[in-house]
């Protein structure tokens, strides 16, 4: 692991309306932000989502001054009381409580995650392929139903000849998953720098476990970061576990990666969105394409 085991980390908790969070998210990683999340689900639950405030977090590095950027961050989009708390945690800390709780569990019928601290559980199916996750500061536990249903169709569709883009990588649940599926290449893309770590140790974490894998290459960077990768279409799968306020906010960059690749999937589309976000995607997607859902979420994909 890295230097970052060793680092402490601001973290600034905000209670703010739901329809901010985006301008929210994009002011502080701005501003320098390391790490953020939307506490959407609690062990699958989609509570927040029918309620008009929204939990976010923010990790700054230990010498960023976040007790007084917070009230003027919040001041200057015009939330001056929104509740927020600024504390400090330990990136070693974090793990050691992730290792209290976080277990090997079957992913799909097909895949396992596994956390090094719990490799030889014996409640695991031995035919699954286990994939080695540490998920630090960044999304992707693979508990929530959205990377569940994003694996299951890595699983279907990948082909040795592939090239993977995972667009909000996070932990790199997806990018690797494609590796072990079989993908020659996978590009990681997230605007969080603590995430592009997270999914770099997480990469080696498994090439540790199982040798030569496909390459891979994790970035910091946004939709924008796809102009410099260049791909032939028969061989490119588009992935993306974000939320539809992202999507839509990247609609020019997402139709030309969606009409770049033979075949796509996105997720992280509550069913509550369901009708909404479909209109938005007829008119920007290449061809038709199906719906899975699973725990009040919904995953959309096309492959040919």
């Amino acid at each position: 692991m890295s230097d970052y085991i060793k680092a402490i980390f601001w973290q600034i908790e905000i209670t703010a309306p739901k329809d901010g969070a985006h301008a929210i998210e994009k002011f502080f990683l701005n501003a320098g932000a390391q790490s953020t999340f939307e506490l959407l689900y609690a062990e699958g639950r989609t509570s927040n989502l029918v309620e008009d405030n929204t939990q976010l977090f923010f990790f700054f590095h230990e010498d960023f001054p976040a007790r007084a950027f917070a009230p003027m961050a919040l001041a200057t989009l015009g939330l001056p009381d929104a509740p927020f708390t600024v504390s400090q945690v330990q990136y070693a800390d974090y793990l050691k409580e992730f290792e209290k709780t976080f277990r090997a569990f079957a992913l799909t019928q097909k895949t396992a995650l596994v956390p090094p601290w719990d490799e030889h559980n014996a409640d695991l199916p031995e035919h699954l392929k286990a994939l080695y996750l540490v998920p630090g500061m960044a999304f992707g536990t693979g508990k929530h139903a959205t990377t569940q249903l994003m694996v299951e169709f890595i699983e279907e569709i990948i082909s040795p000849t592939d090239t993977v883009i995972d667009m909000g990588c996070g932990s790199g649940i997806l990018a690797i998953a494609a590796l072990l599926y079989g993908a020659s290449m996978a590009y990681g893309i997230d605007v969080e720098t603590l995430a592009v770590e997270s999914a770099e140790n997480n990469l080696q974490l498994n090439r540790e476990k199982y040798g030569q894998l496909g390459k891979a290459h994790f970035m910091v960077g946004d939709f924008s970061a796809l102009a410099d990768i260049r791909i032939k279409k028969e061989e490119t799968v588009f992935l993306a576990n974000i939320l539809p306020n992202i999507f839509e906010a990247n609609a020019a960059a997402l139709k030309k990666a969606l009409h770049a690749s033979r075949a796509w999937a996105l997720s992280g589309i509550p069913v509550a969105q369901g009708e909404s976000f479909t209109a938005f995607l007829k008119t920007i997607a290449p061809t038709a394409f199906s719906v899975r859902e699973k725990d009040e979420w919904q995953i959309y994909f096309s492959s040919h």
